[in-house]
């Protein structure tokens, strides 16, 4: 369990008054490759709709949630978008209403579009990275909520060696999870790390990364089980 984490979700139970908790995040939390994806819900910013029905840890930590518990979950998770897309887009994402916030981004930040130059070296790319978590953190706490940011789950070696017509893959998921936990310690926010605990739940139970995932990136619907299970366990339910 992540006591820190624990602690802000512990609001949740016997709370004078309704708790609202909002997801941020990538494809992984919109919930691409779980069964039944599809944009066909409430729009969320530039044109994404939420996918109310598709198989995912969010819609099963919603479900459970909601019904054991006075409080609301959003996903307003964008598949396919990077850290500026909530930079950007933040006042649209988040409600003054929203207590707390579970954001899990990065996943695209890996790579960089041919069509931008110059092409940055890896260290370039993952510094123009850090400098936007810090960024983001400076605007989660002025905001006032409570915020846990988690690292995401590892991908195939398949898929962080890519090759790509229209991007250079310059770091990887290991990095994403290394510059969260560099900037929690710096900035002392809430930090869950998917990835480590992913993998470790892998080499205890005997199973590849692979075989949790349908495309090498996005969980299969047994990897999404075992992501809400790791993330249950955490938050401390």
């Amino acid at each position: 369990m992540n006591t820190s984490a624990a602690k802000i979700l512990s609001k949740v139970i016997l709370s004078d008054r309704k708790i609202n908790i909002k997801l941020l995040g990538d494809s992984i939390t919109h919930g691409v490759g779980g069964t039944g994806f599809t944009q066909n819900g409430e729009p969320i910013a530039q044109g994404f709709k939420r996918n109310p029905d598709g198989y995912c840890w969010a819609k099963k930590f919603k479900e459970h949630m909601e019904e054991c518990y006075d409080c609301t979950v959003t996903n307003n998770a964008c598949t396919g978008t990077k850290i500026e897309f909530i930079i950007d887009n933040f006042d649209t994402l988040i409600s003054p209403e929203d207590d707390i916030i579970i954001c899990t981004i990065g996943t695209n930040n890996r790579h960089q579009p041919k069509s931008e130059s110059p092409m940055h070296t890896k260290r370039e790319h993952m510094e123009i990275f850090y400098s936007n978590i810090l960024k983001l953190d400076r605007m989660f706490k002025a905001s006032g909520k409570d915020v846990i940011i988690m690292a995401n789950i590892p991908a195939s070696a398949a898929n962080e060696n890519m090759i790509s017509e229209d991007w250079v893959r310059l770091f990887h998921m290991n990095d994403v999870n290394d510059l969260y936990r560099k900037a929690s310690f710096e900035c002392g926010f809430t930090f869950v790390s998917l990835y480590s605990l992913f993998r470790e739940y892998c080499k205890t139970n005997g199973v590849t990364v692979d075989s949790l995932l349908c495309d090498g990136l996005h969980p299969s619907d047994r990897g999404y089980d075992v992501m809400y299970d790791l993330i249950m366990k955490e938050f401390g339910f």
